[in-house]
Order: C-alpha cells, then structure tokens, then sequence
C-alpha cells in the first residue's frame, strides 16, 4: 500500500530497502542457532563497509543497491540493528531502542539516496517509530509488546517529510496511530482511511 503512494522516482529505492529488511529478518527468524544468523548477517555488513563498485557479482538485490545515488553505507546500522534483535536474551528497553533505531537509519539511507539530506533526520526517526510499531506487533508477550509501545511513546513526534518520501510517511502514520492507541497497526478502518489520506494529500 505504502509504495502505491511513492513517486515514480522514489519507488525502486523503497522496494529495494523494504527487500533488504525482509532479508535481514530472514536471517534472525530462520536462524537455528544465533551464530549461523549472524554469519549471514555479517555478509551484509561487510557489503555496506565497502564502496558499491567492489561488491561482489550475482545478487540481485545488491547490484540493485549499487545503482542508488550514495546513502548505502548507511545500510550497515540497519544490519547492526537486527543483530542486536538477534543475539538479545531478553527484550530490554536498550534492545528494543537499538533495534528500532538501526532499522531507522534504513530509512535514512534512502532519503540520501533520494537526494532528501535535509531529510535524513525525520526519515530515521520515522523509521524509528515504525520499527517499534513493528516489533509491538510480532512481540510473543503482553509484557514486551507494552514495553515496546512505552518505549515509543518516549520519542519525539516525527516531523513532515517531503513528498519523494511519501510512501514513509504513510508507514509512519500507520505507526503512530498503532503506538498511540496500543493495538495492532491497521486494526480498525480509520487507521486505513488516515493512511490514505495521507498518502493522497501528504498529511
């Protein structure tokens, strides 16, 4: 829904990232022992620490990611982010807080790669809420899903993004709106009518 929304522009760069965080939580979900994710997940990283032009040949979604204009080394926290996910026993507040922030700066990454500088900041946050929305969501207990939600009700209001972020602007409402309330994200028909409307007029 968010991408039906993205300018024309903007859209290979989003799906892209979106490609990116699915694979990244492929590897923690799917793996059977944390050092086997983190093996996967230290590729990645290894890729974002490196200039496009020496990465490797036969990924699709890394000569994907080689094609944006800059912000790919800022990839690199998005991975960090989901390791700390990964290695955590307990689902602390400074888990929960790096995890979410980490996946923000992916979101940051494409503002640069988009041209938006002055972006970045209300992109990363942005992400940032919708990280933390995310994880309420797929938490297994009450206890750490509410923690999740207060630990998003500490953040700053996210502030407007440009119209080539559109598509994190609709993500961003939807989040607000799950962590304001403290229920799933699209629960009830309004949530979606807000989205929409965001989506159509830019707030």
């Amino acid at each position: 829904m968010a991408l039906s929304y993205a300018p024309a522009a903007s859209r290979a760069v989003a799906l892209d990232l979106f490609e990116l965080d699915r694979r990244l939580a492929d590897a923690v979900r799917q793996a059977s022992e944390p050092i086997t994710g983190q093996l996967r997940l230290a590729w990645w990283r290894d890729r974002f620490a490196e200039e496009p032009s020496a990465w490797p040949e036969g990924e699709p979604l890394l000569a994907r990611l080689a094609l944006w204009d800059g912000g790919t080394s800022q990839l690199g926290a998005m991975v960090d982010g989901w390791e700390t996910l990964l290695v955590a026993d307990t689902l602390s507040d400074e888990v929960a807080q790096s995890f979410a922030e980490g996946r923000g700066q992916g979101w940051a990454a494409v503002a640069l790669a988009l041209g938006e500088k002055a972006a970045v900041p209300a992109a990363a946050s942005a992400g940032t809420w919708w990280a933390l929305a995310d994880l309420a969501q797929h938490c297994g207990s009450d206890e750490d899903r509410k923690a999740a939600f207060a630990l998003a009700h500490e953040l700053p209001d996210t502030r407007p993004l440009p119209r080539s972020l559109l598509m994190f602007a609709v993500l961003a409402t939807i989040a607000r709106r799950a962590i304001r309330l403290q229920r799933p994200m699209l629960a009830r028909p309004g949530d979606m009518a807000a989205a929409m409307r965001v989506g159509i007029f830019g707030r």
